[in-house]
């Protein structure tokens, strides 16, 4: 494909869109500031950075040394859900150059920020669970989610080994994926994406930054053996993947949910409405947990229709879009998080290459 996708035009579906932004707008006060999440920005940061610092200091302990890189890993997801997702959509802070300085705190961290915006916002947002485009989702090589992506033998057992991948997900994500995104011409942000030349080098300076911080310094200056340095590093990886798919992977890629495919005319079968319906799924859990810790991330149909509205209205949101979809007939979706990662499995276990199909395909 070399063109966007475009959805199916429905004035009917139109009209019962506009409705449910009035009945959001006429029952909440949008303009409600997070101070929540601005809490969370001197917090999470703190934290993060004290538990790097602690561990320098206790270094020749291995055990704590190793607990407070895991607890690096976890701030990191937390960061992320808290504050920097909230950040891209502006609703962290009403005055946008407040949430592009947070957007920083991203790339210190280890990822890119100007490549997962442009993969959130533009790829994700507009076609989730589309082939090609949703980008946050998509991973290639050995693993396959998209029922419709082509298969390759080594995926044959993907769910078995998918345990093994699954928490080297960050690692992948700050040390591969983003530099794919950037030099590899085969992915679809490299076509609809201008890439700044400043945007390399601040691609290269952070990731440095973070590496060095991360791995180097202690070994230079703090005298942490190499191995206990790399095997701190790869517990902090392990650590914040294990937290960030508990919180990021049930909304999306499940049996319960459908991966449309564009047709030859570039246009999918549905409005973009229903399509965020039939593509997204909540995972039905409020408590502490959910709401501090998760920010709410689990009401996510709401996120996707409004996307700009702060994660503390979101429960709000979603009471009015449940009342939208049994009035209007959408097909909206809640599951327990252990039938999310039921449905998700289902799905890993689903697209595995079968060997009869295998060889029939290549004979």
């Amino acid at each position: 494909m070399s063109r966007k996708p475009s959805f199916t035009k429905s004035t009917e579906e139109d009209q019962h869109f506009i409705l449910l932004k009035e009945a959001v707008k006429e029952r909440l006060d949008l303009e409600e500031i997070n101070y929540q999440n601005q809490f969370k920005v001197l917090l999470l940061p703190s934290l993060y950075f004290l538990f790097w610092f602690v561990a320098m200091q206790y270094q020749s302990y291995s055990f704590l040394y190793y607990l407070f890189y895991g607890l690096m890993g976890v701030l990191v997801t937390l960061i992320f859900v808290n504050l920097i997702h909230e950040a891209c959509h502006y609703s962290l802070f009403k005055k946008k150059w407040k949430n592009k300085v947070i957007m920083y705190l991203f790339d210190c961290i280890g990822a890119n920020s100007f490549i997962w915006i442009n993969r959130h916002i533009r790829m994700h947002h507009n076609y989730p669970n589309t082939i090609g485009w949703d980008t946050d989702i998509e991973q290639g090589g050995p693993l396959k989610l998209f029922p419709s992506e082509n298969n390759l033998f080594i995926q044959k057992y993907q769910h078995y080994w998918v345990f093994f991948l699954y928490p080297l997900f960050l690692l992948n994500w700050l040390l591969v994926r983003d530099f794919r995104d950037f030099y590899s011409a085969k992915r679809y942000i490299r076509k609809f994406v201008k890439i700044p030349l400043v945007e390399y080098f601040k691609l290269w300076f952070f990731k440095l930054l973070f590496i060095s911080y991360a791995i180097i310094i202690p070994i230079l200056v703090f005298n942490v053996s190499i191995g206990q340095a790399l095997l701190g590093f790869l517990i902090q990886m392990i650590c914040g993947s294990l937290v960030g798919l508990v919180i990021l992977l049930p909304s999306h890629a499940n049996v319960g949910n459908e991966f449309p495919i564009p047709n030859a005319n570039y246009r999918l079968p549905t409005t973009w409405l229903r399509h965020q319906f039939i593509t997204t799924n909540d995972v039905h859990c409020e408590n502490f947990v959910s709401k501090h810790v998760m920010n709410n991330f689990n009401y996510h149909l709401a996120h996707h229709l409004f996307p700009n509205v702060s994660s503390t209205q979101i429960i709000k949101v979603t009471e009015i879009i449940k009342e939208f979809a049994m009035e209007y007939n959408f097909p909206y979706k809640s599951y327990s998080l252990l039938k999310a990662f039921q449905l998700h499995y289902q799905l890993v276990k689903k697209n595995a290459i079968k060997p009869e199909s295998f060889f029939e395909e290549t004979m």
